[in-house]
C-alpha cells in the first residue's frame, strides 16, 4: 500500500526526470503544511508499512504474531482515517490467519488436557481479535461459533452467530452458513428448518441447505411442504438426485404412486445406466403388488451394476414370495459375499431355511445375530419364533421372557410366549399372555390383531380345563378375527367353528367347518386333515378338545444369555 508521504516521494521520482521535482516538491510540502491542522498525524505510518512488507511472507504464527503486533503499535501512535481501516483490516486478517495456523497444530498434535483447553483458548481469542477489528469477518465468527458448539457452550455458539447475521455482510453465501451451522445447534426441529429456510432466502444457490430442510420436513411428515421445497431446488438445479429420491420418497408418503411411479420413468430416460433408478422404481413396484414388473427392474438394476447389494436382497424376497427358493438362496449368498457382515443377508437366509423347514440351520443363524446386537428385540423374536418351530417351546419361552423383562408391554412377545405356553399345554398362563397382548396391540393392525384373537378365541373353545373355557367369548373373538380377514383363511373359520361346538350348537359348528375344509382344499393346506377331523367331531355332536403335549427336542449347545444353554 502506498501512503500519502510515499506518493509524493514517487511522484517526485518520476518528475525529476522531467526538471521539475523542485517545484513539485515544494508544491507538495506547502500542502503537508497547510493539512496539518485538518488531518491526524501518522505517527505510527512506518509501523504500518513495515507491517504491510512482513505480511507479504507472513505464513507461520511468529510471524503473524509480528504483524499482528506491528498493527496494533500503529494503531496506538496514530493513523489517519483511511490507514486506520486499513490497519484494522489488516490486523484482523493477520488474527484470523493466526487462528488457523494454531488450530491445524493443534488438529496435528498430541496435547494433554489442559494444553488443549490453553491452545483452544488462544484460537478463540485471536477469532474475537479478529471480529473487534473487522466486524464484517463472518469467517471469523463461523469458526469461534464451531469451537463454541465442540465445547457444548451452545448458549456462546447461538450468541456469535446471531452476531454474525445481524452484522449483514454482503456475502451472502456466509451468512446463508451462519444460517446452516445455527441450525444445526437448534433442539428444536421447527427451528431448524426455519433456519434453513432462511439460508436458501439469502442465498438461493445453496443446495446443501436446500437438502436439509428437505430432509427435515420428510421426516416430520410435512410433504406437501417437502415437495413444495423439492420442486424448487429441482428448477435451480435439474441434475439434483437427491431431489428426485426426494420427490419420489415424498409423493409415495402423500399416496401419489403413480406420479412418483412417472418421475422415476423420466428419469431414467435421462439417466439410463444408473442402477439406483431402476431399483427404487422396482420397489415401487413392488408395494403395488406389481412383482413382475419389479423383479425386471431388478435384473436391469443388477445388469448395469452386478454389486449392488440392495438389488440382490430385493430380487430374494421377490423369490421367496414366488416360491422360488434356489433363486432366492443364490441371491442371498451373492450379498453375503460382497458383504459378508450384513445383518439383512443372514436375517433372510434364516427366513429362507425356514421356509424349508431347516429350523437348526435358522436357529442358527438367528443365534449369529443375537450374539452381535444381544439387546435387539426384533432377532430375539424371531429366534424365538424359530424355536417354537423347531419343537423346542422352553427354549422360545426363555428368550421371550429376557424380551419382556426389558419391555413388558413388548405384546409379540407376550403372544409368542401364549403360543408357546399353548405347545406345553399351560392353558392358564397362554390366557393371560393373549388377553394382555390384546389390550396392548393397535385395533388397526388387522393381521397381527386377527392371529391374536384367533388363538385365543382356540383356546377359550378347547381347552380341556373346564373352567378356563368361555364358548361365547370364543365366538364374539373368532368372529372378529373372520371378519378381519374377510372369512377367508381356512384355521380361522374352523376356530369359529369351535366356537359354535363348545356352546352346543353344532349346527353352525358344522357350516363354519365345512367352509374351513372346503377352502382348505383348495389351498392344499397342511392342516386340511386336522380341519376334516374336527368337521366329524361335529357331526357327531362332540365339541373339540385339544391339548398339546410338546417333547422339548434337545437343544444344541450355544452361547449367550437367554439364546441357549
Amino acid at each position: 500500500m502506498f501512503t500519502k508521504v510515499g506518493y509524493g516521494i514517487l511522484v517526485c521520482s518520476v518528475l525529476s526526470i522531467a526538471g521539475v521535482c523542485d517545484f513539485r516538491l515544494g508544491f507538495a510540502q506547502e500542502k503537508s503544511s497547510s493539512a496539518a491542522t485538518a488531518e491526524p498525524p501518522n505517527a505510527g505510518q512506518s509501523k504500518l508499512d513495515e507491517a504491510t512488507d512482513l505480511k507479504l511472507e507472513a505464513d507461520t504464527i511468529d510471524k503473524l504474531a509480528k504483524v499482528i503486533d506491528l498493527c496494533s503499535q500503529a494503531l496506538a501512535e496514530g493513523l489517519d482515517e483511511s490507514n486506520t481501516a486499513f490497519a484494522k483490516e489488516l490486523l484482523s486478517s493477520s488474527a484470523f490467519q493466526r487462528a488457523q495456523l494454531t488450530m491445524q497444530e493443534l488438529m496435528r498434535s498430541r496435547l494433554g488436557p489442559q494444553a488443549m483447553r490453553r491452545t483452544r483458548t488462544k484460537v478463540m481469542d485471536d477469532l474475537k481479535l479478529a471480529i473487534e477489528n473487522d466486524p464484517k469477518m463472518i469467517d471469523a465468527y463461523l469458526m469461534l461459533a464451531r469451537l463454541h458448539a465442540v465445547g457444548m457452550e451452545r448458549k456462546e455458539a447461538l450468541d456469535v452467530l446471531q452476531a454474525a447475521i445481524d452484522q449483514g455482510s454482503d456475502d451472502k453465501r456466509k451468512v446463508a452458513e451462519a444460517y446452516m451451522v445455527r441450525a444445526q445447534l437448534h433442539e428444536d426441529i421447527e427451528d431448524k428448518i426455519k433456519d434453513l429456510q432462511k439460508a436458501t432466502e439469502v442465498d438461493p444457490t445453496n443446495v446443501e441447505a436446500w437438502q436439509g430442510r428437505i430432509a427435515l420436513l420428510i421426516g416430520q411428515g410435512k410433504f406437501e411442504d417437502a415437495y413444495e421445497s423439492i420442486q424448487k431446488l429441482r428448477e435451480r438445479d435439474p441434475t439434483n438426485n437427491f431431489a428426485v429420491m426426494a420427490a419420489v420418497q415424498a409423493l409415495v408418503s402423500m399416496e401419489r404412486n403413480d406420479e412418483a411411479l412417472e418421475l422415476l420413468s423420466k428419469q431414467i430416460e435421462s439417466d439410463p445406466e444408473s442402477a439406483d433408478w431402476y431399483r427404487m422404481r422396482a420397489r415401487l413396484h413392488a408395494a403395488k403388488k406389481d412383482q413382475d414388473a419389479a423383479l425386471a427392474d431388478l435384473n436391469v438394476a443388477l445388469e448395469k451394476n452386478e454389486q449392488d447389494v440392495e438389488s440382490l436382497m430385493m430380487r430374494a424376497e421377490i423369490h421367496l414370495n414366488r416360491e422360488e427358493i434356489e433363486q432366492a438362496q443364490q441371491d442371498v449368498d451373492d450379498a453375503l459375499l460382497l458383504q459378508p457382515n450384513l445383518s439383512a443377508g443372514v436375517l433372510f437366509r434364516s427366513l429362507i431355511a425356514a421356509r424349508q423347514k431347516r429350523y437348526d440351520d435358522a436357529i442358527r443363524d438367528m443365534q449369529m445375530l443375537v450374539r452381535a446386537d444381544p439387546n435387539n428385540p426384533a432377532f430375539l423374536l424371531q429366534l424365538a419364533g424359530y424355536y417354537q418351530m423347531a419343537d423346542r417351546p422352553n427354549q422360545s419361552i426363555k428368550v421371550l421372557d429376557e424380551v419382556l423383562q426389558k419391555d413388558p408391554n413388548n405384546w409379540r412377545a407376550l403372544r409368542l410366549r401364549g403360543d408357546s405356553l399353548l405347545s406345553l399345554g399351560e392353558h392358564k398362563r397362554a390366557i393371560d399372555d393373549f388377553e394382555k397382548a390384546l389390550e396392548i396391540i393397535s385395533e388397526d393392525d388387522d393381521e397381527d390383531r386377527s392371529g391374536l384373537l384367533n388363538n385365543l378365541a382356540w383356546v377359550l373353545a378347547t381347552s380341556p380345563t373346564d373352567e378356563l373355557r368361555d364358548g361365547k367369548r370364543s365366538i364374539a373373538l373368532g368372529t372378529e378375527a373372520c371378519e378381519l380377514t374377510d372369512y377367508n383363511l381356512p384355521h380361522i373359520l374352523s376356530t369359529l367353528a369351535a366356537g359354535y361346538a363348545e356352546v352346543g350348537n353344532f349346527e353352525e359348528a358344522i357350516k363354519w367347518a365345512s367352509k374351513a375344509v372346503e377352502l382348505g382344499t383348495e389351498t392344499e393346506n397342511e392342516q386340511l386333515d386336522q380341519l376334516q377331523k374336527e368337521l366329524e367331531s361335529y357331526k357327531q355332536g362332540k365339541p373339540w378338545r385339544e391339548k398339546q403335549d410338546t417333547k422339548e427336542k434337545k437343544a444344541q449347545p450355544l452361547t449367550t444369555g437367554g439364546v441357549d444353554t
